[in-house]
């Protein structure tokens, strides 16, 4: 009889011990990026770029899963020349930050998962091109050097590889308002990106 209880406090324990585990998931992930700037007059995600870094899921003892990582991403905004209206005029900022996303996941049994949070990117570097002769360093908008944003992902988990859509915004400016803003400025200038990314994932249990 001591036996038998003695087996069962081990398979409960056991049992108890392997639903606390925590998994941990993530790898190098590259893709690229599309962007746009809400405020500066023009549509359209028309600035393309890199994104690249790592990712990294947990999985807690709860089961519940949460998304992070450390992403390098350029974005900004660029105006499209329209010379059937005789617009030849074109202009490009390139802004690059390294992304900090925290989302919450959602897990399907197809390995479909979807995920939201909140970002914080932090400005590397800031560079506009207005004479279409190459990039130069910011002198006319002043960035602020985080950009704090929500974000939203779907994507899906094979068995070593994963792809991913994400879609973020910033919700607050990430400029002052100029002493003497252009028309086309607005004081609410907010980064829009779509980043579509592919990766290789590598587990662990805790």
């Amino acid at each position: 009889m001591t036996r038998l209880v003695l087996l069962v406090l081990l398979a409960v324990g056991a049992g108890s011990a392997q639903a606390q585990a925590w998994r941990f998931s993530g790898g190098p992930t590259a893709g690229f990026s599309m962007a746009q700037v809400h405020g500066d007059g023009q549509s359209g995600f028309n600035k393309l770029g890199i994104s690249a870094g790592l990712s990294l899921d947990v999985t807690t003892g709860s089961g519940r899963t949460w998304h992070s990582g450390l992403l390098w991403t350029t974005k900004g905004s660029r105006k499209v020349p329209n010379p059937k209206a005789g617009d030849y005029d074109t202009w490009r900022y390139k802004f690059t930050y390294i992304d900090v996303p925290l989302m919450r996941e959602w897990r399907m049994p197809s390995g479909v998962w979807f995920a939201g949070g909140v970002q914080a990117s932090y400005l590397v570097r800031g560079e506009e091109d207005f004479n279409n002769t190459g990039y130069t360093p910011l002198s006319y908008l002043n960035l602020k050097p985080v950009d704090f944003g929500g974000i939203g992902a779907v994507g899906f988990d094979g068995t070593r590889s994963r792809f991913e859509v994400r879609l973020s915004q910033s919700l607050l400016p990430i400029a002052p308002r100029p002493p003497s803003p252009v028309p086309r400025y607005d004081n609410f200038l907010m980064n829009l990106c779509i980043q579509v990314l592919g990766g290789w994932n590598f587990s662990a249990s805790r």
